[in-house]
């Protein structure tokens, strides 16, 4: 999927703050220089953070570095409620200050997020109580509570580093590899349109336009997994929404994700999620 390059501005601030309902869309793959705090309040759908392909549901809580692609695309939420995202974006050199020699200690920090960071536990519990505080003093008010919170936040993000987990398999893309996006973006585009039906790689490869054997040089290179891997990924992530947000059997979940018998879904979202359908249901419902 191409990313485009989206340009952040907060001229009068250290860090940008949104608060935004997470409307039921197919988001746009992008990157910018800022890193990227998201937290999704409420909500379920599937999320890319450079290689990687999930399902996000309630409470999901990712730090992405700079210029590495990230999308997140929601499903609709339920009749009579909403859905909810928090968002923060800041620049690096935030944290290479001379003047505040003690804001070095976060550098390790912010290179691991090249990979992308999904936070759980503890920091979990750290992170978003001052992003609930953050919103009392979203009316600039009182600038300087929020950025005392802000402080907060990447002090927590650095007391304990295991509970910060790697996402994505290969940091950001550099300039010269950007002009193979067009062709690739044309067949991610294709996969997940298709994704319920039988995807074969000639077919992939003639959507990019070169020969088989080409394609699976180039899109291993381009997405860093083979192109099987990347639609089992796809399909497993759309079954993990299912899962969550219906009562269908099991065995209807994997034909509509283009399975073509149970006991194939069942090794691969196996593999994909270290649960069973069954189990992976019953822990988050």
């Amino acid at each position: 999927m191409r990313a485009i390059q989206e340009h952040v501005h907060h001229p009068d601030s250290s860090f940008r703050y949104l608060r935004f309902p997470l409307r039921a869309a197919s988001g746009r793959m992008h990157r910018h220089d800022q890193l990227e705090l998201t937290w999704i309040e409420r909500g379920a759908g599937v999320r890319f953070i450079g290689d990687d392909v999930s399902a996000f549901g309630d409470d999901d809580l990712v730090l992405v570095g700079a210029n590495l692609a990230h999308t997140w695309m929601s499903t609709k939420a339920p009749e009579g409620s909403e859905f909810f995202a928090t968002v923060l974006q800041f620049k690096d050199d935030f944290f290479a200050l001379p003047s505040v020699p003690e804001m070095a200690a976060l550098r390790p920090l912010l290179a691991r997020a090249n990979q992308g960071l999904k936070i759980s536990g503890a920091t979990h519990a750290a992170v978003t109580q001052q992003l609930v505080r953050m919103q009392s003093f979203a009316d600039g008010a009182d600038p300087l509570a929020q950025y005392i919170c802000f402080v907060e936040i990447f002090r927590a993000l650095s007391l304990r580093p295991l509970d910060l987990l790697p996402i994505a398999g290969f940091a950001p893309i550099n300039e010269k590899e950007r002009a193979s996006e067009r062709r690739i973006d044309k067949v991610i585009n294709w996969v997940h349109a298709h994704f319920a039906d039988t995807l074969l790689l000639a077919d992939a490869a003639k959507v990019a336009h070169v020969s088989p054997a080409a394609f699976s040089r180039f899109f291993h290179r381009e997405t860093g997994k083979t192109f099987t891997a990347y639609v089992n990924d796809v399909r497993c992530a759309e079954a993990c929404v299912k899962l969550r947000q219906s009562s269908l059997p099991i065995a209807t979940i994997a034909a509509q994700c283009g399975f073509k018998s149970l006991s194939q879904f069942n090794r691969q979202f196996l593999s994909h999620t270290q649960l069973s359908p069954r189990a992976y249901r019953q822990n988050t419902n």
